[in-house]
Order: structure tokens, then sequence, then C-alpha cells
């Protein structure tokens, strides 16, 4: 009778897309836990920045961002759809993750090429733990969406290698993920790049540039290019020569970069493939070699971008993971030890959400206590180093942020180069513009508490340098806390100021041109 059964055409239909069924199961499942996790800072900004475009503020100019332009204007249909759904843009966009994640899992399940379902489900399930869960604490990151693309582009290149034809709309489809992920950092345009070396040694005189995915890479690199300098062309003028002047306060030492925990788990990867080959070569699986030039191209942003940052690990772990189980399934390596060892190094990364945990902002402990005496709708200047002291604990309080930067990344910078040295022109302008900006925002928002950072951060700055004394070198910034504010009693971290006087009319102040506009 099962036999029977077996042979019967919904009931083979139903057992071939089984991986699938149970696919789209975990994936609902992923949603129900996750829908509410906490956000990471920097994607609350994100959303943040995106609403404030949509009432009119113009990014580069109203709001100093470093990062280009993509990632904001990404997270404008989100916001749109969140309000005319009713439901918050952050959980939205988890269901957005979650869903392209999956989406991820299927395609790169559907161009492995593995005759076994069930080999094609376990594959499909641990790439939606690698992209949706592993991530956990720093969800909707760029690393996290750029691996969700980069893992189907690097099947859909393994496949190419090996003369498979692959349907149009496929292509497109997974070109278009591609395009975007790769497009959020100019660090991963190295990975396309080196795929396409590859491809170009592997087929040699069979090798085509003109395919769907490259054209789809192509044309969404020119169009991103060409909205740049029509919509945001100040990124160029103004956000470039600022990251070139201070971003690299924010860099780690080498020894902090490689005494990280994911880096033990790259080093332990590393030696099983050294040991057990199968990485490159013509009797290589080719999506382990794709899958290991995802790697590469990923660590080499991580130590270009030399801040040595979780989120900047996620998709060099999980497309190592995802390697290494492939890996792990080829016929060659069922001996005792690879089949022993193999297992315990993929547990590793798989493990790594326990041991970060959800997002958790440990700076609110000190600072929430104190904006909880703050009413809805006020504003709160918190000039300090580290974004997580303004974010997200603003948001979910609904104050108010008057400032054009989420944090003043450039104090580490012009810390060192007042102290240490070098000091160029250039650092010396950019902190004088600093001041003027600041006096600008404080007087046009009257915020009703000014944070100073008090002591320094992990980001190691040097002790001797004053953040406080810094913002106070200006005469106006001075004078103007001196008749309007009360200093309180400090925290371990924190000066604060607590305005006394009535809020100032920012309106009348030649000064404040629509300066509420920009931060409604």
């Amino acid at each position: 009778m099962a036999a029977r059964l077996n042979r019967h055409p919904i009931g083979e239909l139903a057992i071939c897309y089984l991986p699938e069924t149970l696919l789209c199961l975990a994936a609902i499942a992923a949603l129900i836990l996750l829908h509410d996790i906490p956000i990471t800072h920097d994607v609350v900004w994100q959303f943040w920045v995106a609403r404030q475009i949509s009432n009119g503020s113009v990014l580069y100019r109203d709001i100093w961002e470093i990062n280009p332009p993509l990632w904001f204007w990404s997270a404008l249909p989100i916001h749109h759809a969140a309000a005319w759904l009713h439901i918050p843009p952050l959980r939205l966009l988890v269901a957005v993750v979650i869903g392209t994640g999956a989406l991820s899992a299927l395609l790169t399940g559907h161009l492995a090429g593995l005759s076994s379902p069930f080999a094609r489900l376990a594959m499909m399930l641990l790439i939606l733990w690698l992209v949706v869960v592993m991530p956990i604490y720093d969800f909707g990151q760029r690393e996290q969406l750029a691996l969700i693309g980069a893992l189907p582009y690097a099947a859909l290149i393994a496949r190419r290698s090996m003369g498979t034809a692959i349907p149009t709309t496929l292509a497109v489809l997974i070109g278009t993920m591609a395009a975007y992920g790769f497009a959020l950092k100019h660090y991963f345009a190295l990975i396309p790049i080196m795929l396409e070396i590859w491809l170009i040694v592997r087929k040699r005189s069979q090798w085509r540039a003109i395919r769907p995915e490259v054209l789809v890479l192509v044309i969404g690199a020119l169009i991103y290019g060409l909205a740049i300098i029509a919509f945001a062309p100040a990124f160029f003028t103004e956000s470039v020569p600022m990251v070139r002047a201070a971003y690299h306060g924010y860099e780690s030492s080498w020894k902090m970069m490689f005494l990280r925990p994911w880096f033990l788990i790259w080093a332990f990867m590393t030696a099983f493939f050294l040991t057990f080959g199968g990485a490159l070569g013509k009797k290589a699986n080719p999506l382990v070699s794709t899958l290991l030039i995802v790697v590469v191209g990923f660590a080499l942003a991580y130590f270009l971008q030399r801040k040595g940052w979780l989120y900047h690990s996620i998709p060099v772990t999980g497309a190592f993971a995802l390697a290494l189980g492939v890996r792990l399934g080829m016929v060659d390596l069922r001996r005792p030890i690879p089949l022993v060892i193999g297992p315990m190094m993929l547990v590793l990364p798989l493990l790594m959400p326990f041991l970060t945990g959800q997002y958790f902002n440990w700076f609110r402990e000190e600072i929430d206590p104190i904006l909880t005496t703050v009413p809805k709708g006020s504003a709160v200047y918190i000039a300090t180093a580290d974004p997580m002291w303004g974010w997200p604990t603003v948001e979910d309080r609904n104050l108010i942020w008057p400032s054009r930067l989420s944090a003043f990344w450039m104090i580490p910078a012009i810390a060192h180069g007042e102290v240490i040295g070098p000091n160029p022109a250039s650092l010396r302008l950019l902190g004088k513009r600093i001041l003027i900006e600041a006096d600008q925002e404080i007087r046009c928002s009257s915020p009703t508490l000014i944070f100073f950072e008090r002591r320094k951060n992990y980001i190691f700055q040097p002790m001797s340098f004053d953040v406080r004394d810094f913002f106070l070198r200006d005469n106006n910034i001075r004078s103007y806390l001196l008749y309007n504010y009360d200093e309180l009693k400090p925290t371990r971290w924190l000066y604060i100021y607590r305005r006394v006087t009535p809020a100032y009319r920012a309106l009348k102040d030649p000064r404040c041109p629509d300066f509420k506009a920009r931060i409604s």
C-alpha cells in the first residue's frame, strides 16, 4: 500500500518538495520567535534617518553620515509600508530579513545540485540558521544582508563553472539580491570580482562575460553611482572628506583584531581545509570553492575596515560554516577523524547566537534613569563618541534628537591628533566645524538635557583628552550653558546639564531656519 502511495504523482510531488515546505515552516517559526527581538542601535538610527528623509531632510547635509546612501534608501520602502500597515517599521524589517534569508536558503539549496531531499533540507536549514539566527545580536546589519545575497550568488557561479543551464529569471533574481548586498559597502565589490576571476580560470575559453547576473551587477552599479551623483552628491563632497580626516579614530589595534573569539573559529576551519583539502582545484566541489572565495572576500573587508566589531565578522563566519557543511557531505570525508572533528568545528559558529545573545545596550543602565525624568517630545543632546549612549533609547522614549550625527565619531581621532599627534589641518578644521554645528544644534533645539562624555570608553581615546572641555572651548556653547543650564551631579561616565530657563524660541533666530523640520 505504501509503495503504491509513493508511486502516486501527488505523493511523489509531496516528497519531492518536502524540504521546501519544511524550510517555509522553519521561517515562519523564526518569525514567530524573533518578531519582537531588540534591534541594534545602528539599525534604529538607519530607520530614524529614513524617517527624516521622508520628512524632507537631506542626507549628508541635514544628517551627517559616513555610510553610502543605499542602506538608508533601502529603509524607505519598509518605513512607508509599515506606515501603511500601521505596524512599527523595525517589526516589518524583521519579517523582511527572515523572508529574504529563507529565499537565500531556498535558492542556494536549489543550486547546490543535491540529489537527496534530506541533504537539501539540511543545507537549507543550515543556511537559514546562519543568515537569520547566528547574527541575532546585530540583526539587520549590512553584513548580514550582504551574506544573504552572497550565498546564492556563490552557488550560481559554482553551477556556471559546471556548464549547467540556469533560467534567466533565476539568474536575474540572484543577481539582484547580490547587487544589493555587494553595494552596501565598497569593500564587498571584491567578492564578485574574485568569483569572476575564479570562473575565468576554471572555464577558460568557454567563459562568457555576458550573462544575466553579470549584467544585473554592472547595470545596478551604474544606476547606483548615478543615483548618488544625482540625489546625494554631498556624500562625495562632505562625507568622504570627513571620513578620510577622522574615521581612523575608530580603528582597533591589530592585536585586538586577531584576539576575537570568531577569529579562533576561522583558524580552526582553515586548519580543517588545509588538513583534509577539498577547497580548490578541479576535484574540489565547485560550491565549496566559491563559498571559500566569498569567505576570503569578506575577510579582506573585515581587515580593511580594521574595527574588529562582531557584525563585521558575520559574513566570514556564515560563509565559512556553510563551506564546511558542504565539505562534510562529500564522499571522500566519510572517515572517522574528519567526521568527528568537522562537526565539532561546525558546532562553534552554530552556537554563536547563544554566546552573544540578543542585542543588549549596557549603557542604558546609566542613562535611562536620567531620561525617564524627561517628558516625551523633549530634545536631548548627547555629546559622546559612542552612539550607544543615545541609541536606541532616544527612539524608545520618543525624544527628539537634534544632532546631525548619531554620535561624535570624530572625537577619538581629534583626541589622538591633539594628545599624541600628528594633527593635520583637515582634522583641526573638522574639529572647529563640529563646534560651530554643535552650537547651532544646541541653541536651535534648546535641549532639556545635555550630556558630555566624562571618561574614555572602549574606543580608546587618550585619557587626558576631556570631551566636555573640547565643546566648552566654543565661547557660544559655554555662555549658553552658563545662562540657561544647571550642572547636575555627574554619573560614572557622563556630565549632565539640565535647562532651567524657558525653551529658546529657535524660529526667531536667523541661524535656525527650518531646524524644527529637520528634527521631526
